[in-house]
């Protein structure tokens, strides 16, 4: 199975989506202008048909011998678009070790958000799921802590999990950008979804001010949240010192 090639086919003729997408994502990747429809395709392909197991075994090589300066954006994506289809037919330790080697490659906000948001599975393994994962939480890397943090958005903000992790949240080391823009919109899901729990992290503020504003604009973006809602979040909003 050659992996390249089948991106490369895939990748947009034009240099224009390749450029935009290049900035959008912000990767130090090459990028080659593979569209996400394209991508999920091909992932879909690989993850049902019988090389799945080369296709794990190669990309491993590939990233692993790999300089940064050979790594491809989609590439990357492929791997974990790849782990997540296929990841209901795998053993649980199966697919943290993938992840494991993996999440070292994330350079991309869209890399995190996007192949984390595939593990449907980790709701059947939330205990295993946040035990193995909370070693990110004080990662030095910028995309290993965003990891932890969207993985707590998007699998642990259910009634059980609510208050332990918002504790998690609030001790996530704060400074980096794409980890404080998580953090933001992490409180913003909470406050949506469990408005009572989560509104006094902002009434006596836990976090930056940039993270405790930014999650406010996002809660007041969503159509999820009530006008008088709104208007209380306005009025918490940090001023400058």
């Amino acid at each position: 199975m050659d992996i390249l090639y089948q991106l490369r086919a895939a990748a947009d003729q034009g240099d224009e989506y390749r450029e935009f997408n290049r900035r959008i994502v912000a990767t130090n990747y090459e990028v080659l202008g593979v569209r996400m429809p394209a991508l999920r395709a091909l992932a879909k392909r690989i993850a049902s048909g019988p090389e799945v197991s080369n296709f794990f075994t190669q990309v491993s090589k590939n990233l692993t011998l790999s300089a940064q300066a050979e790594i491809l954006y989609e590439e990357v994506m492929l791997a974990g678009l790849v782990l997540a289809a296929r990841a209901r037919k795998m053993p649980l330790e199966e697919v943290l070790g993938h992840l494991d080697r993996l999440i070292p490659m994330f350079d991309s906000w869209a890399h995190v958000d996007v192949i984390v948001s595939g593990f449907k599975i980790f709701r059947r393994h939330q205990s295993e799921v946040l035990s193995h994962f909370l070693p990110l939480k004080n990662h030095p890397d910028e995309m290993s802590k965003r990891t932890f943090v969207i993985l707590l958005m998007d699998y642990f903000l259910d009634d059980e999990h609510i208050e332990s992790t918002l504790k998690h949240l609030t001790e996530v080391p704060q400074g980096q950008y794409y980890v404080d823009m998580a953090l933001a919109w992490a409180l913003a899901e909470a406050l949506v979804k469990h408005w009572d729990t989560a509104l006094p992290l902002l009434q006596t503020p836990v976090f930056s001010r940039f993270v405790h504003n930014k999650a406010i604009q996002k809660a007041r973006e969503s159509y999820r949240i009530s006008p008088e809602r709104k208007e209380h979040l306005n009025s918490l909003k940090l001023k400058a010192s």
